[in-house]
């Protein structure tokens, strides 16, 4: 059990390093690419639609799920009493306490919609993205 969630923290620091800033970086470096290069790259869009202009917009969704076993883990309190001690004078200890607590496994969903916008002479014109699984490892500068 402890093996799982330490796993799960390992993955969640590795994901910490990736952002929506990172994921936007790599976005960018498509403008100007050929419509090609993004099929062969991501595969066929799982949606299109013609814009007004005759421009074609193209989206791709990604989802994750995600799981994480349950688990125990340790937690302390501490408890303060009050008590008279033998000649009468109020007194008070503190006494920690460590007793097991259950996480119960738990599945949670994330996705990334991203949106190339393809134009003249079949290029990438522009790029957007939504979700909370748009994160990429920034690039540095």
């Amino acid at each position: 059990m402890r093996a799982a969630a330490l796993a799960f923290v390992g993955l969640m620091v590795l994901a910490a390093c990736e952002t929506a800033e990172g994921y936007r970086q790599e976005m960018a470096s498509w403008q100007g690419r050929h419509s090609d290069d993004l099929i062969v790259a991501w595969g066929p869009p799982e949606r299109t639609a013609s814009l007004s202009d005759g421009r074609e917009l193209w989206a791709y969704e990604k989802s994750y799920v995600q799981e994480s076993a349950g688990y125990y883990r340790d937690e302390t309190r501490n408890v303060t009493r009050t008590y008279v001690d033998s000649d009468g004078n109020e007194q008070q200890e503190t006494i920690s306490e460590t007793f097991p607590v259950w996480e119960p496994p738990s599945t949670w969903r994330s996705s990334c919609e991203t949106r190339f916008v393809i134009g003249a002479g079949r290029r990438v014109e522009g790029v957007s993205f939504d979700g909370d699984a748009c994160v990429a490892p920034e690039r540095n500068s």
